[in-house]
């Protein structure tokens, strides 16, 4: 069993100490420190721990590649030091990160917080499907009731729980960004026509279940934050300061960016039908090749305000989820077959626990621990994903709910209409076997380099120069 207390120890050591390190964070595989001076970090020292599987540095952001346990991890790192848990970033940081970078970790910092919420919604969709389908559950039941409410709730309150997330990334009381989302939903604005403000007319919009105007609005109450902060006495401060911002932000968002924010969500959510409808098939088949390199790179957060923008106009995703199911059972198979071909203990060992969470639908264990490595097993991957999910595009595969794509989520393929037709289900599991079959056997037959004992100092260093990334491993 990981000893995370003395392996947290070990990485605040080498990347600096207290110090240096300003704000701590994790994803669901990645421990992410904000360092203050990345000179002071021992990268050598990281890479010699046992427990780390690699290392990606985005600007001046540290992530270090634990694997699935990286919360407990998470837990005892943040007991060593007075960190900030998330939120804005020192501002005296290194400023060189780039436009993209900057928007990619807002995303990612926004979205990956709320993440464990909708996957418990969505999941428990799949547990109903399942009892209504194969088990006669009534939707009349107590039963019933409870878990779809369960369901509802997790995506009906969407904007409460993107509203905190958003504005603790940015730095600004997290409360305040849910109190607007809440403002936003309540039964008095949300979806009513012929509301006013001092006049002037509110469009009539829906906000439950929406990404895009709330964080837009968090984003407007950021700039207001400052502003009030700086005007505000400092004896009034702590109850004219929320006052102030709350009357300005809100009538702002009800008037502006809120109906802006559906429109943009409409936008994307058509533009994403078009790519899936002019390119077809071969659209969902380049999600399945490219989501490894996507994952890598951190890009794939990217991604998640595309797939709100289809689940809230459509009630599924036949594009960016049915492409990384595909992948991500691709990139288990390859990590599985590197197990069963590879006469390495370690490596064996390493690539059983990490295939078999890939296929569950973690896949960074997979990637920086094994793929990555030995290369070849990432072609392999690429190839599994790639033709997987060409027939998953064909095939007009759906996904109903947002939960990482893999064997533990097949469920979610099943309608929510409580039709029963559970055709899309079958070619889901379809889609898994292709998978799975093809990345494992051009896995085994590209083969890998497989000596006696790899040393954990095998370096690997990939740098994506316009997004100011560096991979090591």
């Amino acid at each position: 069993m990981m000893d995370y207390k003395n392996l947290s120890k070990q990485i605040l050591k080498v990347s600096g100490n207290v110090e240096n390190i300003s704000v701590v964070n994790h994803c669901a595989t990645r421990l992410r420190l904000t360092i203050n001076d990345y000179s002071k970090v021992e990268v050598e020292g990281i890479k010699k721990i046992n427990g780390v599987m690699g290392i990606v540095t985005r600007g001046n952001e540290l992530q270090i590649v634990i694997g699935t346990d990286v919360g407990n991890v998470y837990n005892e790192f943040v007991k060593l030091g007075d960190f900030k848990k998330g939120g804005k970033l020192d501002e005296h940081l290194d400023e060189k990160k780039n436009i993209f970078g900057t928007i990619i970790d807002f995303i990612s910092g926004t979205f990956v917080p709320v993440l464990p919420i909708l996957v418990a919604a969505g999941l428990v969709s799949a547990v109903l499907n399942i009892c209504v389908t194969f088990f006669g559950l009534s939707t009349d039941t107590g039963t019933y009731i409870i878990l779809n409410t369960i369901n509802n709730a997790g995506f009906f309150y969407l904007p409460i729980f993107l509203g905190y997330s958003a504005a603790k990334k940015i730095g600004i009381n997290p409360y305040m960004g849910a109190f607007l989302a809440t403002i936003l939903i309540h039964s008095n604005i949300d979806g009513k026509a012929g509301l006013d403000f001092l006049g002037i007319s509110i469009t009539k919009a829906t906000y439950n279940t929406s990404a895009i105007p709330i964080i837009l609005g968090v984003l407007f109450m950021s700039i207001i934050d400052k502003a009030v902060d700086k005007i505000t006495p400092k004896e009034i401060k702590f109850f004219m300061k929320p006052l102030l911002t709350i009357l300005i932000v809100t009538p702002v968002t009800l008037i502006v960016l809120g109906p802006l924010g559906i429109i943009l969500g409409q936008y994307v959510a058509t533009g994403l039908n078009f790519v899936n409808t002019q390119l077809g098939w071969l659209s969902v088949g380049l999600i399945g090749a490219l989501t490894p390199i996507l994952v890598m790179t951190g890009m794939n957060q990217a991604l998640f305000p595309l797939v709100f923008a289809a689940m809230a106009a459509n009630g599924y995703d036949a594009f960016v989820m049915p492409g990384m199911l595909a992948a991500n059972v691709a990139v288990g198979a390859a990590a599985l077959a590197v197990y069963i071909k590879s006469r390495n203990k370690n490596i064996k060992a390493l690539s059983l626990s990490s295939g078999l969470t890939g296929v569950l639908g973690i896949t960074e264990p997979s990637i920086f621990g094994v793929l990555l490595r030995f290369k070849r097993p990432f072609i392999g991957a690429m190839i599994g994903g790639g033709v997987a999910g060409l027939f998953a595009g064909i095939v007009h595969l759906k996904q109903y709910a947002v939960v990482s794509p893999g064997i533990a989520a097949l469920p979610t393929f099943i309608p929510t209409d409580g039709s029963g037709n559970m055709g899309n289900f079958y070619l889901a599991i379809a889609t898994v076997i292709i998978a799975f079959s093809v990345a494992f056997i051009a896995t085994y037959i590209l083969g890998f380099d497989d000596p006696a004992e790899v040393s954990e100092n095998t370096e690997i260093i990939n740098t994506t120069e316009k997004s100011n990334i560096k991979i090591i491993h």
